[in-house]
């Protein structure tokens, strides 16, 4: 039943007058035909209304996220290029892209999010000079992109969320003529968003306003912008606004007292800065939003929990993944360690998992001896079972076989069927010949497990990774350095230990006496740096994890791996390296040697947050911890020169490498995991795109590892 406020209340000031008459008269349904036909717009029986009470942000009258530490906050997420164009793009669909990402939208709702922010200007998409902009020269709005934005909006509104529409971004601002222009583009699009009806908008004027990108004073000026924020107001007295400062967290008190709600920036604030943050934006006595943050994984965990403490809403910004191009829209796979925390937090479910993954987990393949993994039987099954492109695994399999002439196999599998298994000389199912430091991620893989164990009593000694490493490798006394016993279990996975750097240019293997610095030999007595202030790419460091596992679990590292790891994947071919040398005697190493498709549910593992037919096999924690950096050294690795923060614990994030690296990582989505190993072996898992690749190969030398991870990325046609 519609009543006449609501009628009013979408219609514009010059033709209420004669509806009131119309309605006095009895002609309801001649009101309803007026508002439908002279103005294009819907009337709804209901709908998302957006409003304030105090401090609190309602949605209908009742404030969001009810019954959670989350009740009267937004929980949003930047995703202002998802209406984004490229006027130099041409080849680019803007249309398409916006479908891409409405078709996530109950994902992510479902995971918590209440609150989407977009921008009329987009934001940074990781090039500069495209032209995207909803604004001509003189202000005047373009329906074309506006035609994108409604339907945004639209869309939202029938799922109860919310719309941060941002004016302005620095980069497109100078798209705008003058000042005259500038304000012309804030009346246009207020009025906009009150003719359309939409109740669900919220407006924030620019994207951090004081930004010297901006060419106008009026907008990058405190005065200015303040002044611009009741000029939207006095356009449409029912719109809630406001503007977002730097990432430092501050709001300047002139367009703070302007605002209706204020938006601080948490990118370059610290964590543990948060809540004096917050604290100070309070004396406003608005409701606080963050709607923008750079952090992923764990580190956004720990800011939304810090904001939610402080009675702040928290706002995602995945840069990388959702902002830079090219966009990807994959629901809470978009960050599954941030998502999960969201959800639990917002809505009171627990996922361990994003839904698609959930969905996977249905299958895990037998042993090999009874049947193993399933495969793909027809070309056209490539696309209908592993939603991947024919012609481009077609051409992956050509590239395996050309780039270079050792002896291999290689496998790529898509939801859990391999939809790729080449073979050179080498069997992808029964040859276990080394995997060189592909060793290394599964060796930290299995000194996880331990740690679990161990915090649950189940071993001899209780280990975490920030316990000293030394104190279990008793074999090491007398300590060769000093400094050694200030090493942390993390930093024997992460490189940072200062042991041995593969830069000293000593081998890599040798007897125990050596290994642990008590043969005579500099290079492995003194550390190359104290530990934690450098990155060092060490072999020997993962040898010595391998006799912490020992030490903790009371059982070599290789019957601890083949009993803790290996069986309950159903690996059933394996080869270990051992040592022999002083008073440790005869023991393995962490090196090892895998069939590829042995190799890949190792990762197939990894990709569904360690669980393995219903049994955490793998603790979660660290899978969560393996998709960020697990130290602050930013210097760059000693041997090849490489961003320091590719390494975590035991596995690497290729995304992370710098870019004049030359390293081919244009379009590996930035929750990808890998191990390469010298000689081509390889090992992968991407969450976001249900994908694990392996490679094996037995030999020694280079290979161009993220070519292989980048072009099986690039033949995923479809996300589901």
């Amino acid at each position: 039943m519609y009543d006449s406020s609501s009628l009013f209340r979408i219609m514009p000031l010059g033709i209420r007058d004669g509806v009131r008459t119309a309605l006095s008269k009895g002609w309801f349904a001649v009101v309803i035909l007026l508002v439908l036909l002279g103005q294009g717009r819907c009337v709804r029986a209901d709908g998302t209304e957006v409003s304030i009470s105090g401090t609190r942000f309602l949605l209908n009258g009742q404030p969001t996220n009810p019954g959670t530490p989350c009740e009267g906050l937004l929980m949003n997420v930047r995703m202002v290029n998802a209406t984004f164009e490229d006027a130099g793009r041409v080849e680019f669909d803007p249309a398409e892209n916006t479908a891409e990402f409405i078709a996530k939208l109950d994902d992510y709702a479902a995971h918590g999010v209440n609150a989407f922010t977009l921008n009329l200007q987009g934001g940074m998409p990781g090039y500069e000079g495209a032209i995207n902009s909803a604004f001509e020269p003189d202000g005047a709005l373009r329906p074309d992109y506006l035609k994108r934005v409604e339907r945004v909006i639209r869309e939202c509104d029938r799922r109860g969320i919310v719309v941060i529409l941002g004016l302005y971004y620095q980069r497109q601002s100078k798209i705008l003529r003058d000042e005259a222009a500038v304000k012309a583009g804030v009346v246009n699009a207020a009025r906009w968003v009150d003719e359309r009806g939409f109740r669900n908008v919220l407006i924030e004027i620019a994207n951090e306003f004081p930004h010297n990108g901006f060419r106008h004073e009026i907008i990058r000026s405190a005065k200015g912008q303040a002044a611009l924020i009741r000029l939207a107001k006095s356009t449409a007295p029912k719109l809630l606004v406001t503007a977002s400062g730097y990432g430092d967290g501050k709001v300047h008190p002139e367009v703070a007292e302007a605002c209706d709600f204020l938006t601080p920036h948490w990118n370059g604030t610290r964590v543990t800065d948060i809540p004096a943050r917050v604290a100070e934006l309070k004396r406003y006595g608005k409701p606080i939003v963050c709607n923008e943050d750079d952090k992923t994984g764990k580190e956004a965990v720990a800011a939304m929990q810090a904001s939610v403490e402080s009675r702040c809403g928290y706002g995602l910004m995945l840069k990388d993944h959702n902002q830079a191009f090219p966009f990807h829209f994959d629901g809470a796979a978009d960050d599954s360690v941030y998502y999960a925390a969201l959800q639990s937090l917002a809505t009171g479910r627990k996922s361990s998992s994003d839904t698609a993954s959930s969905s996977r987990s249905l299958y895990f393949p037998p042993p090999e001896s009874q049947g193993g993994w399933r495969m793909v039987e027809t070309e056209a099954e490539i696309e209908t079972i592993g939603g991947m492109d024919a012609g481009k695994i077609a051409e992956l399999r050509q590239w395996l076989l050309q780039s270079d002439n050792r002896p291999f196999a290689a496998v790529v599998i898509r939801h859990g069927t391999i939809v790729l298994q080449v073979e050179r000389g080498n069997s992808a199912t029964t040859d276990a010949r080394r995997v060189a430091s592909v060793s290394k991620a599964i060796c930290a893989t299995v000194l996880a497990i331990a740690s679990e164990r161990s915090q649950q009593g189940l071993t001899p000694r209780k280990m975490s990774f920030d316990d000293h490493a030394f104190e279990f490798i008793p074999w090491a006394q007398p300590l060769s350095d000093p400094r050694k016993a200030d090493i942390t279990v993390k930093q024997l996975l992460n490189h940072t230990s200062g042991i041995c750097p593969e830069a000293t240019g000593a081998p890599n293997d040798g007897s125990w006496d050596y290994i642990l610095g008590h043969s005579g030999d500099e290079r492995t007595a003194k550390l190359a740096f104290d530990p934690g202030t450098g990155c060092g790419y060490s072999t020997q460091a993962l040898v010595h994890a391998a006799l912490v596992c020992e030490n903790v679990t009371g059982k070599p590292y290789d019957q601890f791996a083949i009993e803790s790891l290996f069986q309950p994947l159903g690996i059933e071919k394996w080869w270990f390296q051992y040592y022999e040398g002083g008073d440790v005697g005869r023991k393995p190493s962490h090196g090892l040697g895998l069939p590829a498709r042995e190799l890949a549910r190792v990762g197939y593992c990894m990709l569904h947050n360690g669980q393995w037919n219903e049994k955490q096999v793998i603790p979660q924690w660290f899978v969560e911890q393996t998709a960020l950096p697990s130290h602050e050294v930013t210097t760059p690795e000693l041997r090849w020169q490489l961003n320091p923060a590719v390494f975590t614990l035991g596995w690497e994030l290729p995304a992370k490498h710098f870019p004049e690296s030359g390293k081919h990582i244009a379009g590996i989505p930035t929750d990808a995991r890998y191990k390469p190993g010298s000689g081509g072996q390889l090992l992968a898992f991407v969450p976001s795109l249900d994908l694990v690749i392996a490679r094996q190969t037995g030999g020694s030398g280079q290979w161009d590892y993220e070519e292989f991870l980048r072009r099986a990325c690039d033949a995923v046609i479809s996300k589901r």
